[in-house]
């Protein structure tokens, strides 16, 4: 790559080598190439999977340990390690009538694992526009204290 094609403005710094207009090739601090041209085109993909799990979890097509094991990206084989459970469990709890016979143990290690209060496995907040939700844990990790405050800028 030349310098003139590597040289981007953004605040994502990296260096790279590329071939300056002397025919040498030598290190040039510039911009990130994908940040410059891709990150937009990923957070709209990635509000699109948001929306259409909230929306699968509303119709009843998946479970809420489904719904954030998609937000966190996380595969079956990894879930089922972390929270201790074989996979062929992990998957009776991906659909709402396995999410009906869960444990609470087993809830709190999903909790865990997705760093969500356990009161989360049974809700989704969804802050309207100018609001932010702060969740506040207790001393027994299982109560969690849930505010709905007009964001700050």
């Amino acid at each position: 790559m030349k310098e003139e094609e590597a040289r981007i403005e953004d605040g994502h710094r990296l260096v790279m080598y590329v071939e300056k207009d002397d025919a040498s090739y030598g290190p040039m601090e510039t911009g990130s190439y994908m940040t410059h041209n891709y990150i937009d085109d990923f957070f709209e993909k990635l509000d699109h999977v948001k929306r259409e799990s909230l929306r699968r979890l509303k119709a009843g097509e998946i479970s809420p340990v489904a719904y954030y094991m998609i937000l966190i990206e996380i595969g079956e084989g990894d879930l089922a390690a972390r929270v201790g459970i074989s996979r062929r469990r992990l998957r009776q709890h991906l659909k709402p009538e396995g999410f009906q016979k869960i444990t609470l143990r087993e809830l709190k290690r999903y909790a865990d694992v997705f760093a969500v209060p356990v009161a989360n496995m049974f809700q989704v907040i969804v802050p309207s526009k100018g609001m932010r939700v702060r969740q506040e844990k207790t001393a027994d990790g299982v109560v969690v204290l849930t505010h709905i405050e007009k964001a700050t800028e």
